[in-house]
């Protein structure tokens, strides 16, 4: 009976039974599978994009800092050449200074030979040795080496002076500059014909002193230069008769060597 029944159910309520049950499987199928995968995947991408985002802004921060690292090696770099810039010049300067006093040592050391050898002439007021700066002079008054309006050195002067260039042979590293000096007076009567000025007389005085030195003593002649102030370096006053012969003087200066001169292409071919 129930057989029956069932075919005799038309054939369209089955197809569109069997339609909504294939629907059903369908929407089941893809609530249990399709969408959490699906869900899965844009979850994925998302992730990928924002691991990308990162990778991107790593390799961005990664760039700076290999810029930042590049510019500070090269701000160390320039430290480093100014450091040893420094060094060499302060290595520079410690060697002059050194040298500067290595080179006050030897003139504190001729100065004293100086006073110990010339004692009494010191003691007498004929002949001061001061030290400058980088120099050291001698001055003897003209009254031991010469006669007056005279440019012969006096068998005393040249006692003297064979004292003192002794020394001066010895000091390789000064040049040896003698300078003669005179008063205020005018020279006159039948002197005026051999020394017309001061000029004359005061030249000719340091010119003997130099040739006695070389001549004599044996002082090496590159060192030494001869050179008259007439009456115009006065170093006392010329109003009383101390200063005049104060100022009647012989100096001999030891200074520095000068520094030598590079000869040119036109000297080269003279």
């Amino acid at each position: 009976m129930t057989e029956s029944r069932v075919s005799k159910m038309p054939q369209g309520s089955v197809l569109a039974s069997l339609g909504v049950v294939v629907a059903l499987l369908i929407g089941a199928l893809y609530y249990f599978a399709y969408a959490p995968q699906r869900n899965a995947l844009i979850q994925a991408n998302l992730a990928a994009a924002a691991a990308n985002e990162a990778a991107d802004t790593a390799r961005l921060e990664a760039s700076e800092l290999a810029r930042n690292f590049a510019e500070a090696r090269e701000r160390v770099d320039d430290l480093e050449g100014i450091l040893e810039e420094l060094r060499q010049t302060s290595a520079v300067l410690e060697a002059q200074v050194r040298e500067r006093e290595a080179e006050l040592a030897d003139m504190m050391s001729t100065q004293d030979e100086f006073i110990s050898v010339l004692q009494m002439e010191i003691l007498n007021g004929q002949i001061q040795v001061e030290r400058m700066r980088d120099s050291l002079r001698v001055d003897l008054v003209n009254e031991i080496l010469f006669d007056s309006g005279e440019a012969a050195l006096k068998p005393a002067g040249i006692d003297v002076l064979r004292r003192v260039g002794e020394i001066l042979k010895t000091i390789t590293d000064k040049q040896i500059i003698v300078q003669g000096h005179t008063d205020y007076v005018t020279i006159g009567g039948r002197l005026a014909q051999r020394y017309p000025t001061n000029w004359e007389l005061s030249s000719a005085r340091a010119v003997n002193v130099v040739r006695l030195l070389q001549e004599e003593i044996g002082v090496d002649p590159t060192r030494l230069a001869a050179t008259g102030f007439s009456e115009h370096r006065p170093r006392a006053d010329n109003s009383t008769e101390e200063g005049r012969r104060l100022n009647r003087r012989i100096e001999i200066l030891l200074a520095p060597l000068p520094e030598p001169v590079p000869a040119t292409a036109s000297a080269a071919t003279d």
